[in-house]
């Protein structure tokens, strides 16, 4: 029963221990503190007096504040689907079948391009409608991005009280910062996720004016933007603490990545002697994101669920009537980004000197963990396996193959034969601008990172003798299965949402004549690896048939191309993080040939580097 004697009471907050008479009734300040054993949480607790009970039971009056909560607008009423109205079908028919057409273009401008596709498979009242806003703004420099991602925060938090309402009613949205711009997510039953894109949207512009009013008029926004700053601060400055080997992939990603920020840029904007001479303001953030928000750019919009062509028309004029009120993007100045290639031992010897001439990974960038209680050595050995263009379907999915057959192999002997350590992977690798690659992460407390180097390329010359012995019953088992991961079906709605949607974000840094997703390349990769029982390499056409020997020779070949330590082609490089205690180590290597020991050892080598294309594989 709701009734006072029912009712428990709780109180979080930081500075209870200080606020000892505060005059409340409900406070516990006549409790003792304690400790909980397990944490050492201190609280208090006390019985709430029968004088206090009495007053809740029969008030003598009721604070004009205290009221029932008003309707929940974003309650639905209307649960038909739209695809029943457009194509009926009576109750008996057979259940339709799934309906695996892609979604198409509704309307295409320079700055606007609309998808649709209305859902005939799920068949579920619901909608998902997804948005990028593209600009070059954000990512221009790392203050513009923290401007960027404050913004982002401080909305999450205005809009929580208001769309709070919305999550009950099961409707959902996100708003989020990324490097290309802001991208708006949104899903929900399709009567009421209309208003809830006009509600965020809307808010987005009328908060950016707020905010450019400054903290003496809006003093609550202004505490927001504190909270936002100190809570992206805390989880920027957190980025650094991660464990070894993750913090092994940052550092090979801020090498081989070009135009990239580092993490040391974002702290250095929020805390610190610049901070502290150029502190971040609640009215600069505004101007910021009204320039990603309202300046040149250009929207990818995707409208898939139970919504009809209409609706998504209208969705498209709310996205184009509140943000793309100036000129179109040009291509040239959207933001790319590329990937750079490792040097190859002989580039290696011209860039480092003679010195690295012995070394099967010339190219090495090392780090000491910044926690000082990690105990953990790590290291990630990445080779480059070329552009994707340069490998296409084919060279994708032989990657995908042996990289798949190599993990158990590399968990087995690292792992479980020499326990180097609990962490071990063996995986293929995709960075920025379409850059394939293999690596071999291992992180271990008990062995240091030129050991750990030392066995992870000890155990590629294993694999490859595995790989030549490996029987074509198990490559074709190791394909079907690979087969069977890209086949498989979506299982709800959103699954279907989020492959259509990532389809059409991965065209968005290309050419206007590239810009047309292949909504069938997992469908078009797995011909590659689907092995035609009773069929020779080549078939009476003479075209080349999948068999299970041509996938084994094409392993073999690629292995030797990309991954031997004595192949000319081979780009090679080894992260090392080191634990606190190893840190001697690390400085004994600071200066070496073919060592980085710091970003800027990073953006020095970056200057002798070329980059891979940036077209995918899917371009022929």
């Amino acid at each position: 029963r709701f009734t006072p004697e029912n009712c428990l009471l709780t109180i979080w907050a930081p500075d209870l221990e200080k606020d000892e008479n505060n005059g409340v009734l409900t406070s516990a300040s006549a409790g003792e503190w304690t400790s909980e054993k397990y944490y050492g949480a201190k609280h208090r607790s006390v019985k709430i007096p029968d004088t206090l009970i009495q007053q809740w039971k029969n008030p003598a009056d009721i604070d004009s504040r205290l009221s029932l909560p008003k309707l929940n607008e974003f309650i639905p009423s209307d649960f038909s689907l739209k695809c029943d109205k457009e194509d009926p079908i009576s109750d008996d028919a057979p259940k339709p079948k799934a309906d695996a057409k892609p979604p198409k273009v509704l309307l295409e401008k320079p700055d606007l391009r609309l998808w649709h596709k209305m859902d005939r498979t799920f068949r579920v009242p619901r909608t998902h409608i997804k948005a990028e806003l593209t600009s070059p703004n954000p990512y221009r420099s790392p203050r513009s991005m923290t401007l960027n991602r404050l913004y982002a925060k401080v909305l999450r938090d205005d809009l929580s009280e208001y769309v709070y309402d919305a999550s009950i009613a099961g409707c959902n949205y996100r708003v989020t910062c990324v490097p290309l711009g802001f991208r708006l997510s949104l899903s929900g039953y399709s009567e009421k996720l209309p208003h809830l894109l006009e509600v965020v949207t809307s808010r987005m512009l009328t908060l950016i004016e707020e905010m450019k009013q400054g903290p003496e008029k809006h003093p609550r926004l202004a505490d927001k933007f504190e909270k936002a700053r100190e809570n992206l601060l805390r989880q920027t400055k957190n980025f650094r603490m991660e464990s070894p080997y993750e913090t092994c992939s940052y550092i090979s990603r801020m090498l081989v990545e070009d135009n990239v920020w580092h993490v040391d840029q974002y702290v250095a904007e929020m805390e610190g002697e610049y901070h502290d001479e150029n502190p971040l303001t609640m009215a600069e953030c505004a101007l910021s994101a009204e320039e990603s928000l309202l300046g040149r750019g250009k929207a990818e919009v995707l409208c898939m669920g139970n919504v009809n062509e209409s609706e998504a028309r209208e969705v498209a004029d709310v996205i184009e009537n509140h943000f793309l009120q100036s000129r179109p993007l040009n291509e040239d100045e959207v933001p790319k980004f590329k990937s750079l290639k490792v040097p190859t031992k002989d580039e290696a010897i011209k860039i480092y000197g003679p010195d690295v001439v012995d070394l099967m990974t010339p190219t090495k960038i090392e780090q000491v963990a910044y926690s000082e209680s990690e105990e953990n050595n790590a290291i990630q050995l990445i080779l480059q396996t070329g552009s994707e263009h340069e490998l296409g379907y084919e060279g994708i999915a032989t990657l995908e193959l042996l990289s798949y057959i190599a993990y158990n192999s590399a968990y087995d002997t690292l792992r479980t034969k020499e326990q180097l350590g609990y962490i071990v992977s063996a995986f293929t690798r995709k960075t920025a601008g379409g850059c394939n690659g293999f690596s071999v992460i291992v992180q271990s407390s008990s062995t240091l990172p030129d050991v750990l180097e030392e066995r992870c390329e000890a155990w590629l010359k294993q694999f490859r003798q595995e790989l030549a012995e490996i029987s074509e019953e198990r490559v074709a088992m190791e394909a079907t299965a690979i087969v069977s991961q890209l086949l498989e079906r979506d299982q709800k709605l959103g699954d279907e949402v989020g492959s259509a949607w990532g389809e059409i974000l991965a065209t968005e840094n290309l050419s206007m004549k590239a810009r047309e997703p292949k909504f069938d390349r997992l469908e078009r990769l797995a011909t590659y690896l689907t092995i035609k029982e009773g069929c020779d390499d080549d078939n009476a056409d003479g075209n080349s048939t999948v068999t299970a020997a041509s996938l084994k020779r094409n392993m073999i070949e690629f292995f030797d191309k990309y991954l031997d330590a004595d192949s000319p082609d081979r780009r090679a490089m080894c992260a090392r993080v080191y634990c606190q205690k190893a840190k001697k180590r690390f400085e004994d290597n600071v200066g070496k040939p073919g060592v980085l020991s710091n970003y800027n050892d990073s953006r020095h080598l970056k200057q002798f580097l070329s980059a891979y294309p940036t077209a995918p594989y899917w371009i022929q």
